[in-house]
């Protein structure tokens, strides 16, 4: 077994019992947005469709593939669905480490005598950030999204070498749209890279040509049914998150990428020693490049995202991670040409990497997500006590309940009552008031609107307070202690509850 085998191994086996560690303080659960997907999945296995609420056509979810491949998990009895997804998605972040490796050999021509770097350093990055190891045990469709983004790049980059390349290419472009919207900018990003070094591509007519017809035809079948299903192409999200408000976007963005990028700036440092000008003339280093400045403005146009473990940061982090070893191997080369010494380069190599792995996993462990997810917030109690309320309600209270949420995943999945999600991600009539504050993914409320339909519970803030409540309407918990929920709960006092 050679070295660089033997060290593979040792760090998939090093992110696998990182992983089980944080899905220990997490308490072995999914994160509740997971629950809406889950909750589209446990009608669709019960025949009502693919509703949040059976009759209601809204798609307030934004990771089809993700919400079908976890559907049938809803029915499995003897195993909750948080670690059937857990496991999954472990399973293809371990993948897509395997998958950042074999990319970054593609670059080898350019630095042999130090492949070992080249190699191994961008699987340890990922194997190391916090970010990478929460959302691998996190339930939702990053890690898969993000196979499939890399599943791109690998063919891609081997597009000449056989024609089953491209058919993989365009596998897994259809793929990435099946399971994010973003998939199609990453299409244009692709079709646009391959006509600007079409001198490059063999047989480029009928590769391009193959390109279109095929994306083509799979983007009619599938928007055709999204249209026809729920009467729009754009996700009802897309309305809630107010992805148009540009002005305040720009503000959240910024804020969000300062947040991912600074706790990894002493790595994505090392881009800037890449030499753009001859990397913009080369195809695969171009790629990388043009695909991370695309994906990172979107980020921020669209406001970033309001978790704080980067989330929508995710699926860019194995790229860069690559362009930030390929720089540098060229800073590595440079402290080469200053020294005129191999050994002294190869020195400094190994002391630069070790000093910022070790950063890398003590920042994104000890002072952002865990810290704040596990320690500050004690997040996991309140997750756990969501998942414990709504099995309160789906045992106590009658199936015709309406309930009003701000977590909109534990509590309906476990309740399985109808219910209107405050926030406006899966209720068509809030996603399309206007933006309210300013919180990314929380910007839009209405809770007049909330309290006309009655419903018999309110949990969770969303846009209101104490003093806005209803004087119908009183706190309340569950009775036992072992389903009370963390989060403020109002209840219908009793003489309103047979109003309609």
């Amino acid at each position: 077994m050679s070295v660089n085998r033997k060290y593979f191994i040792f760090i998939l086996l090093f992110f696998a019992a990182y992983c089980f560690f944080l899905s220990w303080s997490f308490l072995f659960q999914n994160v509740d947005d997971a629950y809406i997907s889950y909750r589209y999945g446990k009608n669709l296995m019960n025949g009502e469709g693919l509703v949040y609420n059976p009759g209601e056509y809204v798609e307030g979810y934004t990771n089809f593939l993700w919400t079908l491949i976890t559907a049938p998990f809803t029915k499995v009895q003897a195993v909750d669905v948080s670690i059937l997804s857990s496991s999954l998605g472990l399973i293809l972040s371990m993948a897509n480490i395997l998958l950042v490796a074999l990319i970054s050999r593609q670059f080898s021509s350019s630095a042999a005598k130090y492949l070992k770097y080249l190699v191994l350093l961008p699987a340890l990055f990922l194997a190391l950030d916090d970010s990478i190891a929460f959302w691998a045990i996190g339930g939702m469709e990053f890690p898969m999204y993000t196979l499939f983004i890399l599943g791109i790049i690998y063919n891609y980059f081997r597009i000449n070498e056989s024609p089953r390349h491209l058919y993989y290419m365009i596998a897994f472009l259809m793929l990435c749209t099946l399971t994010r919207p973003e998939g199609n900018m990453i299409f244009a990003i692709t079709f646009v890279h391959l006509v600007l070094f079409r001198k490059k591509i063999n047989n480029f007519t009928k590769v391009i040509i193959t390109i279109i017809i095929s994306y083509t035809l799979f983007c009619t079948a599938y928007y055709g049914f999204k249209y026809l299903f729920y009467g729009q192409l754009i996700p009802n999200t897309f309305y809630a998150k107010g992805v148009t408000d540009f002005r305040m976007n720009l503000v959240l963005g910024a804020k969000y990428l300062a947040l991912c990028t600074g706790t990894r700036i002493y790595i994505f440092v090392f881009i800037l020693f890449i030499p753009f000008k001859e990397a913009f003339r080369e195809s695969r280093l171009s790629y990388l490049i043009g695909f991370s400045l695309v994906y990172v403005t979107y980020l921020v146009l669209v406001g970033g995202d309001w978790m704080i473990a980067n989330r929508f940061f995710v699926p860019v982090l194995p790229i860069l991670y690559i362009l930030s070893v390929i720089g540098f191997l060229n800073f590595v080369s440079k402290v080469r040409d200053y020294y005129k010494d191999e050994k002294k380069a190869l020195k400094t190599a190994r002391i630069t990497a070790v000093t910022v792995s070790i950063l890398l996993f003590i920042s994104t462990l000890g002072f952002l997500e865990y810290r704040q997810l596990i320690i500050k917030d004690n997040n996991a109690k309140y997750e756990m006590q969501w998942s414990m309320f709504g099995k309160w309600l789906k045992m106590n209270v009658e199936p015709e309940t309406i309930i009003a949420v701000g977590p909109a995943g534990k509590i309906p999945y476990y309740s399985e009552l109808y219910t209107i999600d405050m926030w406006g991600l899966n209720n068509e009539y809030i996603s399309k008031t206007d933006s309210k504050r300013l919180q990314a993914g929380h910007k839009k409320f209405d809770f007049e609107y909330v309290l006309s339909l009655n419903p018999m519970f309110i949990i969770g803030y969303a846009g209101f307070t104490d003093d806005d409540m209803a004087p119908r309407y009183e706190k309340f918990n569950a009775p036992e202690d072992e389903y009370k929920c963390y989060d403020v709960v109002f209840r219908l006092k009793e003489q309103f509850r047979n109003e309609k």
